[in-house]
């Protein structure tokens, strides 16, 4: 992969045009009959705010409309070169799970884990950053699959501001990303911009899953978005 900002943001923004997807495909493989509760908005988008600091919303506009842009602020830890994860950790929620490398479909359809050996692993998207580069890396997990019940990121709603996630990349390297937001999005409003976009110059990290089971209609209706920050590397 090419380390290139110029190069990286052209790669970004052309896949934003088909990654409006996930949103549907996520849901697709069956869900379990007892998911999580729908999750709640916590923090703030303003990536340098501390925990303390972060409200749990601005009061003053909902969280869709917030800005799209991860703010430059000073920086936890220097951005790395490209280096595909491997594993990922998330010690809140007792997540411990080899990443698969996943892009899209010839239909340009983002590929998600299928039934397999696969199926409950997390799976970063191969457009986006690997984690630690500048820009958002994305890590996409089902929540739950008729073959197995609760998967990978069944527990994705309990994250807060100021939890870990670590990741371990091929290079050796394992850099940690704080956690700032976690946000619900109904699938046919999902702000591909705000997910995808945003600061290209900063590392940030997303994790996405599905939210709002109806059972009336027998699928997700919604994803949950946790928002990430890179603040440490290690060899």
């Amino acid at each position: 992969m090419d380390v290139n900002g110029g190069r990286r943001g052209g790669l970004l923004l052309a896949a934003v045009a088909v990654i409006g997807v996930l949103v549907v495909v996520l849901a697709v493989r069956g869900q379990e009959p007892d998911p999580p509760p729908a999750p709640k908005d916590v923090g703030s988008l303003d990536a340098t705010a501390t925990p303390s600091q972060r409200p749990s919303q601005r009061p003053s506009e909902p969280p869709s409309q917030q800005s799209a842009q991860d703010p430059v602020g000073p920086a936890s830890a220097q951005p790395l070169g490209p280096s595909s994860p491997v594993s990922i950790s998330v010690p809140r929620i007792d997540v411990s799970s080899e990443v698969i490398t996943l892009g899209t479909t010839d239909d340009g359809i983002l590929e998600v884990p299928q039934p397999g050996p696969d199926l409950d692993k997390a799976a970063w998207f191969d457009k986006s950053p690997t984690p630690g580069q500048p820009g958002p890396a994305i890590i996409e997990g089902h929540v739950s699959t008729k073959e197995g019940g609760p998967s990978v990121f069944f527990d994705l709603a309990r994250l807060r501001p100021g939890d870990d996630i670590t990741v371990q990349r091929q290079d050796g390297t394992t850099v940690t990303f704080e956690v700032y937001a976690v946000r619900t999005f109904a699938k046919d409003k999902f702000p591909t911009q705000l997910v995808y976009g945003g600061d290209l110059s900063t590392p940030t990290l997303r994790l996405i899953t599905c939210s709002n089971f109806d059972a009336s209609i027998g699928h997700h209706t919604g994803n949950l978005v946790v928002f990430s920050k890179l603040t440490d590397v290690h060899d």
